[in-house]
C-alpha cells in the first residue's frame, strides 16, 4: 500500500505563507464586514480603521513581494509600520474614553489612574527590554511592547467597571492576548538568532501570525451587534 506521503507533495515555505496569507486576508475581511453589518463601527471607528488597514498592508505587502526593489520594500514596510503604531495609538486612547465614560466620566479618580496606568506600562516596557541581550541580533520594538503591556492593563481595567460594555472587554482582550505572545515571540526570536537556530525563530514568527488568527476569529464570535451589546 502507497505511503500518503506518496499523494502528498512537501510543502514548501512558500506555500505556507501563501496559504496563511489567503485564510488570513478571508478571516480579516469577514471581519471588516462584520463590523459594518453589525453597527459595531459607528461605536468604535477607530478599532474598525486598524482592522482595515491590517488588511489593507496584508494584501499590498503580500502582492508586491518579488515585483519591487529590496530597498523600496523596505522602505514601504518601515512607512506602513509607523502609521500602524499611529493607529494602535489612536485605538489606545479610544478604548481609553470608552473605559472612563464607562467608569463615570473624566473624574479626578479616573484621570490619575489612566496615568498610572500609561507610567506603570512604559515602566513594564523598560524593565522587559533590560531582559534582551544589549547587542540583540533583531531590532527590539519598545513602542510594540509599551502598547502591549497597556492594552493588557486596558483589558484589566475594563473588566474591573461594571459599566463597561462587552465590545470592549473583547477588543482589549483579543489585543492584550496577542501582546503576550508578541512579548513572548520577540524573546523567542532574540534568542534563535543568537543562536542561529532559523527553525525556532521561524516557528515563532508562524505562532505571531496563528495568534493573530485565533483573535480575528475570537473577535468574529464574540463582537455583537450594537442592539445585543451592552450600553457604555
Amino acid at each position: 500500500m502507497h505511503s500518503l506521503a506518496n499523494f502528498i507533495p512537501q510543502l514548501t515555505q512558500s506555500t505556507i505563507n501563501t496559504l496563511v496569507w489567503i485564510v488570513s486576508l478571508a478571516l480579516q475581511l469577514a471581519l471588516f464586514s462584520a463590523l459594518f453589518a453589525r453597527n459595531i463601527a459607528r461605536r468604535f471607528p477607530i478599532f474598525t480603521s486598524l482592522i482595515g488597514f491590517y488588511l489593507l498592508r496584508s494584501a499590498i505587502l503580500f502582492l508586491i513581494f518579488g515585483h519591487i526593489g529590496p530597498a523600496a520594500y523596505h522602505t514601504l514596510y518601515n512607512d506602513l509600520t509607523l502609521l500602524d503604531l499611529l493607529i494602535q495609538t489612536a485605538v489606545a486612547v479610544e478604548i481609553l474614553i470608552h473605559l472612563v465614560h464607562g467608569g463615570g466620566g473624566w473624574t479626578r479618580g479616573n484621570a490619575l489612574f489612566a496615568a498610572a496606568l500609561l507610567s506603570i506600562a512604559a515602566l513594564a516596557t523598560a524593565l522587559t527590554t533590560t531582559l534582551l541581550p544589549a547587542h540583540a541580533p533583531i531590532p527590539v520594538d519598545r513602542t510594540q511592547f509599551f502598547f502591549s503591556f497597556l492594552m493588557l492593563f486596558l483589558f484589566a481595567w475594563a473588566m474591573r467597571i461594571p459599566a463597561a460594555s462587552n465590545l470592549v472587554r473583547h477588543i482589549t482582550g483579543g489585543i492584550a492576548l496577542y501582546g503576550i505572545v508578541n512579548i513572548s515571540a520577540n524573546f523567542g526570536r532574540t534568542y534563535a538568532a543568537l543562536h542561529n537556530n532559523v527553525p525556532l525563530y521561524a516557528t515563532w514568527s508562524y505562532a505571531l501570525a496563528a495568534i493573530y488568527l485565533v483573535v480575528v476569529l475570537f473577535w468574529l464570535f464574540t463582537l455583537k451587534s450594537e442592539r445585543d451589546a451592552d450600553a457604555v
